[in-house]
């Protein structure tokens, strides 16, 4: 299964607790206001990954992450891609 990603931070520190990887997905239909990543807006475009490539990225950076560190998913909105983050997250967590 493949996933539109917008772009990926490997040294995240406001997007959770301790050092993220931050992957910010691409699509969102909500078009608030003031949008943080309004040109994350349109659906199917952006980089096309697999859930195994993807966490192939994030993983060179798991040494930075210490105990409180990990992945975050943004983007957009991450949910309009459900099944990808099912199986990315699956594959994570194993």
């Amino acid at each position: 299964m493949n996933g539109y990603i917008h772009s990926l931070e490997s040294f995240g520190s406001v997007d959770g607790p301790g050092v993220r990887y931050v992957i910010f997905l691409q699509g969102c239909r909500m078009r608030c206001q003031f949008c943080h990543n309004p040109d994350t807006w349109q659906l199917q475009s952006g980089q096309v990954f697999t859930a195994d490539e993807l966490l192939e990225k994030a993983l060179r950076y798991r040494g930075y992450w210490g105990s409180q560190g990990g992945i975050t998913v943004s983007g957009g909105e991450p949910l309009l891609q459900i099944d990808f983050l099912l199986e990315l997250f699956k594959k994570a967590k194993s």
